[in-house]
């Protein structure tokens, strides 16, 4: 529906977000809370936290009929089902290198105090006063304190406090459409719309090694190659446009044959870009995405009696990139 959840997800800011989009290569780790409601009261019957989970893939999903939908899979090690309130307090650091809490926090199983301390983006991690050492916090009471922290870095504590702190709130936002259907999401290749579009869908992955250690029970991070963008385009089969378009870069017959080879793929490579409009003013865009450099892999065509036919078209970025921009792709 917008920028939003990308933007949270890449560590961008939602209000602030970059004129020139933002790249998947940017989805990182995150820790992810998940809160039940109780039935009969408006407070937390238990809370879920998944701790430094890294984003292995995405799925963007666009369709003639339905909704558009993104969709994020991620991986960890470290997962806690709580019976009491789960609170993020945010803020800058003192000159002292001190965060204050706003509630007392629970003392784990692991004898730890938070589910996460997260310091200019980095996981930190917990010991006592008298094993204190440089770039580790410890926490005393409602106050937490990182070793060489200053008044120039953001952090985040995640912790586990008595229930009914938090009450429970129905999400809402109103600057967003409830859903956008394919009639809002034109398509463009190159410079031309494309026109019986039935379904776009982009995917990535990112090829990753996760990192163990001796002695360790959790996983210590994960060595992440660069990501795999790639997907699919189906359209309505009446004429040979998008095939021109995709071998010699018009849709107009550029090599004056009428004749084009599935090897010319290969040798062009086009924009693919995707917008999301506001359904209440279609002129609106909420959201684009764009692959700067597409190229086909491979298509097919699939004829069913009683049914239209298709043509599918497999596509890969060609040098992984596929941008997110809020509103539309600056001039």
């Amino acid at each position: 529906m917008s920028h939003k959840i990308f933007a949270i997800l890449t560590g961008s800011d939602v209000d602030s977000y970059p004129v020139d989009g933002v790249d998947v290569s940017n989805l990182d780790y995150v820790d992810l809370i998940g809160y039940i409601r109780q039935a009969d009261v408006a407070e937390m019957l238990k809370c879920i936290h998944a701790k430094y989970m890294r984003i292995t893939d995405f799925t963007f999903t666009y369709t003639v009929d339905g909704e558009s939908t993104e969709e994020y899979s991620c991986a960890g090690s470290e997962k806690r089902y709580l019976a009491n309130d789960v609170v993020v307090d945010s803020g800058y650091l003192d000159v002292n290198g001190q965060l204050s809490l706003n509630y007392d926090p629970n003392q784990l199983k692991n004898s730890n105090y938070l589910l996460s301390f997260i310091a200019d983006g980095e996981w930190k991690e917990e010991t006592t006063f008298a094993e204190l050492a440089s770039d580790k916090y410890y926490v005393s009471g409602q106050t937490v304190t990182l070793s060489g922290g200053d008044a120039s870095v953001w952090a985040l504590a995640v912790y586990h406090t008595q229930s009914g702190v938090l009450a429970w709130t129905n999400i809402s936002d109103s600057s967003v459409p409830a859903a956008i259907r394919g009639k809002n999401i034109p398509v463009t290749i190159g410079v031309e719309h494309m026109y019986r579009v039935q379904s776009v869908t982009i995917r990535g992955t990112f090829p990753n090694t996760k990192v163990m250690e001796m002695g360790n029970t959790s996983i210590v991070g994960y060595v992440v190659d660069p990501p795999d963008v790639s997907g699919d385009i189906t359209v309505l089969d009446t004429d040979n446009e998008i095939v021109a378009l995709l071998t010699t870069g018009t849709i107009t017959d550029a090599d004056g044959y009428g004749e084009y080879g599935v090897d010319e793929y290969e040798e062009r490579t086009l924009a693919l870009t995707v917008q999301l409009r506001d359904p209440a003013d279609n002129t609106t865009a909420k959201k684009t995405i764009k692959i700067p450099y597409m190229r086909i892999t491979s298509d097919g065509i699939t004829s069913n009696v009683g049914g239209q036919l298709t043509q599918t078209f497999s596509f890969m970025s060609n040098d992984a990139q596929c941008i997110v921009y809020s509103g539309g792709v600056p001039a």
